[in-house]
Order: C-alpha cells, then structure tokens, then sequence
C-alpha cells in the first residue's frame, strides 16, 4: 500500500515555451547585403586601376615588341631542334654506309685473297699435259 501524506503540498509542474524565431532573423541577410557589396567595389575598383594601363599606347608597344621576341626565340629553337634532328640522322645514315663499306672491303679482300690463293696452287702444281693419262704414259704436249 502506498502512503501519501496529505500535509505535503503539491509541486506545480514548470511550463516550457518554445519559440519558432526562423522567420524573423535577418543578420544573415545583412551580412550577405554587406559582402555583396564589397565585392562589387572590388571588381569596379579592378576594372577601373586596369584600364589606364591597357589604352597607353607605349605599353601596348611594349607587350608587342615582347610578343614579337618570345615567337621569334620559339621559332629558333625549333629550328635548332630540327637542324640536330637532321644531323643526327644524317650521322647515323653515314655510319652505316661507312659500316657497309668496311663489310663490303672485307669482302673484297677475302676474296682477293682467294683468288690469289688458287693462282698460287694452280702455278705450283704440274702442268696439265705432263700428267699420265688413262693408260699411265705421259701425253706429249701439243705443238
């Protein structure tokens, strides 16, 4: 059984008020207004500190004559990359040739050599109308 004294008095629960301030806030609208407009400053204040330097005729003369030496330094080193290109191929298409001949020499000399040889060998050996036939006697040599 539970007991409950009648002398306590009662507590009075507390009362809890939520409020809904979403519609009514309006910093994060000021601040976005504020950086809006610095930015736009920003960008008219670049538009106007630049334009006095692009119309100075001796600037735009200037940036020209850069131009014009940039394209001129690419055009020479393509041109060098071209003339080396060239000449290496023209080295290696000399050296094989250069290589081809050395082979084509070697070939000749051995050949020579040859050649030379069988002279040797046929100039040491016994004429042909001295060597015994058939029947074993010696042909005479025609006159």
């Amino acid at each position: 059984m539970t007991q409950i004294d009648p002398n306590t008095p009662h507590r009075p629960t507390p009362e809890v008020h939520v409020t809904d301030n979403r519609g009514s806030n309006s910093t994060a609208w000021v601040v976005a207004a504020l950086v809006a407009v610095v930015a736009i400053i920003a960008v008219a204040f670049m538009v106007t500190s630049n334009q006095n330097d692009a119309t100075d005729p001796d600037a735009i003369a200037a940036a020209a004559d850069q131009g014009r030496a940039e394209g001129m330094l690419s055009g020479a080193q393509s041109s060098l990359e071209s003339a080396q290109a060239a000449a290496a191929s023209a080295a290696n298409s000399t050296a094989a040739q250069a290589s081809q001949a050395a082979a084509d020499a070697r070939s000749a000399a051995d050949s020579a050599a040859r050649s030379a040889d069988d002279a040797a060998s046929r100039a040491s050996a016994p004429p042909a109308d001295t060597l015994p036939d058939t029947m074993g006697e010696p042909r005479p040599a025609p006159q």
